[in-house]
């Protein structure tokens, strides 16, 4: 048994390699069969022409017809009408600035206040200024920095309290703001359009609380006010 069985492995090995080719062939005619039906119901044929209407045919007929199937299909021009005229206007957004700014600023003191490149009399960087405010406590340090930018323009302010040094940046056309006056002009022209380098203790300035109440000093004794508003009793 055990010399017969190699010779009937074999055998068994040879008669698939003869069946093999038999089935490759029923195969390949199978898909051949397929393709040739798929062929034969995938022809397209041409378009049929439109066949002409008869002539002489009741009006109540051709209605019921389509415009393009209409032997002189009537085509009705559409009219578009022209857009209305509207205001012109070259550049909107500066418009609505100047319009901004003509309610919040009327007599415009402020902007020539802070508009440093026409008016030599305008705020600069390096002035100590006090700002009065409808709500809350006034405000006094340096000017740091001037940011022109139409309604939203704006300045910073830097003081020490306590000796601990306090920023603040306000609206220059911010309803809250009653008043801006300039305390102290400074001595010499800044070369910087931004002294960030004053935050640093070597070049920080301090409290300015000492000459603002100067200020507010000689401001009573030329107006005859005291701080409260009220006049000095003789």
């Amino acid at each position: 048994m055990a010399s017969s069985s190699p010779i009937l492995q074999q055998l068994g090995c040879f008669r698939s390699l003869l069946l093999k080719p038999q089935s490759l062939s029923s195969t390949t005619t199978t898909v051949n069969n397929q393709i040739g039906r798929r062929a034969l119901s995938t022809v397209y044929s041409a378009k049929p022409e439109p066949k002409p209407l008869p002539k002489n045919l009741p009006e109540q007929f051709l209605r019921q017809l389509p415009l393009r199937m209409r032997p002189n299909p009537e085509r009705k021009e559409r009219k578009i009408p022209p857009p209305p005229p509207a205001p012109q206007c070259k550049d909107p957004v500066n418009a609505v600035q100047e319009a901004q700014l003509a309610q919040l600023d009327p007599t415009g003191e402020r902007r020539a206040l802070f508009d440093y490149r026409r008016s030599p009399r305008s705020v600069k960087v390096g002035d100590i200024l006090r700002v009065t405010f409808k709500n809350g406590d006034p405000f006094s340090g340096v000017c740091l920095s001037i940011r022109l930018r139409g309604v939203d323009t704006s300045f910073l302010l830097r003081n020490q309290l306590t000796r601990v040094g306090v920023e603040m940046s306000i609206k220059v056309f911010s309803p809250n703001v009653e008043s801006v006056e300039i305390v102290q002009r400074a001595e010499k022209r800044k070369r910087r359009a931004r002294l960030y380098y004053m935050r640093k203790p070597k070049h920080d300035m301090g409290s300015v609380e000492n000459l603002v109440a100067n200020y507010l000093r000689q401001k009573r004794s030329l107006t005859g006010k005291r701080g409260g508003g009220q006049t000095k009793r003789r």
